[in-house]
């Protein structure tokens, strides 16, 4: 009778520690609890998180429990796993597709070889690790095409599972990526990537050159040229192999305006306006439009009517799908965040807007 309750009690105490790790009221329990989940591992806890779901529905699950599911391994999580992943309404993909990888169930090789292709950066990056981990070879061809992806991330993991297959073209990607010196207004994406491929290249090299991510572009000159120089004794024509997407074009640009969309499901759209007219899309790789005169005094006018909206407080409700506007005001720039279902009156039509004329000029 006691130990019965004693069983009572833990499962009591397994449900509320799954609650907790995806309460929608309490995120800061988010990552505590799925510790304690963790430690229980997946055979232990598998079928009360699937009663979990079965009451509350997949889009219950935190970012933070998703990323969880992939220390918890067990055959129905990981079939679990495969279902979240593959699906276009499921908040957290990108997580998703990691945790499966990290399984590396010979069982998710087609699931993570389609998703070698997703629109979502964050699941092709979760698939090119499911590839390393699954030690697929025939999947390799399709990972060296993806050094040439758009988005930076995707490129360095596509290099670092090359390597891991002894395949070393990919490092050229990395070591141009020193280089990286893009700034999304308060977001340095350059410093990020500079590290990003630092802290892997001083692992093969035995030697970070004196380099420094951080430092401006003149202190970090001369550990860029010693980095360039040591890739340059394995793969000598190393500059003349780099996918166009994978070279940094360094210009310094001031810009007027600037405007973000983030959707968990849909992916990301960041687009710019600079002082000389020119719409800019993306925030790494970034490609550049002139606006014809009409074109720019049109959108101007739709921004004028965003600046008007009050910026004290943000709209919409909070999760993962959000815009956001950065607004000129004097010599800084001032954001007007918006959740879903929360565009204040003003914004409906500069979206409208913007988006026939992205589709014009990309």
């Amino acid at each position: 009778m006691i130990f019965l309750l004693i069983l009572l009690q833990d499962a009591a105490r397994l449900e509320q520690e799954i609650e907790y790790a995806n309460s929608k009221d309490k995120p800061q329990m988010h990552a505590t609890a799925a510790k304690r989940l963790a430690a229980r591992g997946g055979p232990a806890v598998a079928e009360a998180v699937e009663a979990f779901i079965a009451k509350h529905g997949h889009n219950s699950l935190s970012l933070a429990f998703t990323e969880t599911l992939g220390d918890l391994k067990d055959p129905r999580l990981t079939a679990r796993l495969r279902a979240l992943a593959a699906d276009p309404n499921f908040f957290w993909r990108p997580a998703a597709m990691r945790a499966l990888a990290k399984h590396a169930d010979p069982g998710s090789a087609d699931v993570v070889r389609a998703a070698l292709s997703d629109k979502l950066w964050g699941v092709r990056v979760g698939a090119i690790q499911g590839v390393e981990r699954l030690k697929d070879r025939a999947s390799l061809p399709r990972v060296k095409e993806l050094l040439g992806d758009e988005q930076y991330d995707v490129r360095a993991q596509a290099a670092k599972t090359l390597r891991a297959f002894d395949d070393p073209s990919g490092l050229p990607v990395l070591v141009e990526a020193l280089r990286a010196d893009t700034v999304w207004f308060d977001i340095d994406y350059g410093q990020i990537a500079r590290e990003d491929a630092w802290n892997f290249l001083k692992t093969l090299t035995g030697d970070d050159f004196g380099y420094k991510p951080w430092d401006g572009a003149e202190a970090r000159a001369p550990g860029l040229a010693k980095f360039e120089a040591w890739i340059a004794r394995t793969i000598p024509d190393w500059r003349d192999r780099l996918p166009e997407k994978a070279r940094v074009r360094a210009e310094k640009v001031e810009y007027v305006f600037g405007y973000e969309l983030r959707s968990c499901q849909r992916g990301d759209v960041f687009f710019r306006l600079d002082a000389e007219g020119n719409l800019v899309l993306g925030y790494f790789n970034l490609e550049k439009a002139k606006l014809a005169p009409d074109e720019l005094k049109a959108l101007l006018a739709e921004v004028e009517k965003v600046k008007k909206v009050d910026r004290s407080q943000p709209y919409g409700e909070g999760g993962c799908d959000y815009e956001q506007f950065y607004l000129k005001a004097g010599p800084r720039f001032e954001k007007l965040w918006i959740g879903q279902r929360g565009r204040p009156e003003g914004v409906e039509a500069f979206v409208k807007f913007t988006a026939g004329l992205l589709k014009a000029k990309f």
